[in-house]
């Protein structure tokens, strides 16, 4: 609290009011042009009283302080629910894309495979289709004037 609003809350000289006795009792302490009046008998009840209603708020400061700290641990943990289930969403996410990788891996070795047996397969359709061809032409070569009919002369 400033001093400032507490000043603007001082009582009238000679009124009696417990809140601003004690600040009526300073001012008049350095204003010098009022007498200060007869000092007055302790009031404990009005000190307890403020001992307690500070009592009372320091209790309300402690308990929301509490009830804050519960807050903020729970919602650490929730987020570090959040993160682990985020990490393991990722670490599955991962196991997926090596076992695709894997897959593709694999599926390009068996393409790569078949593009040679392909090109085994065109050589050898080449071979036999020349080798056909050779026996085609001895057959021919040997064997032509067989088949013609014989001429009758």
């Amino acid at each position: 609290m400033s001093g400032a609003g507490n000043a603007a809350r001082v009582a009238p000289p000679g009124a009696f009011d417990e809140r601003y006795a004690p600040i009526d009792r300073v001012v008049a302490l350095f204003s010098g042009s009022a007498p200060s009046p007869a000092p007055e008998p302790d009031d404990w009840s009005a000190s307890l009283t403020a001992v307690r209603g500070v009592a009372a708020r320091v209790r309300g400061l402690q308990k929301n302080a509490q009830d804050s700290i519960r807050e903020a641990q729970r919602s650490v943990r929730e987020a570090e629910t959040t993160a682990r289930a985020a990490e393991d969403r990722a670490r599955h996410a991962e196991a997926l894309l090596r076992e695709a990788v894997d897959r593709a891996e694999r599926a390009e070795a068996q393409v790569r495979a078949a593009a040679e047996r392909i090109e085994r397969a065109e050589a050898q359709t080449a071979e036999a289709r020349a080798w056909l061809r050779r026996m085609h032409e001895c057959m021919v070569s040997e064997f032509g004037t067989l088949t013609q009919e014989p001429t009758l002369a």
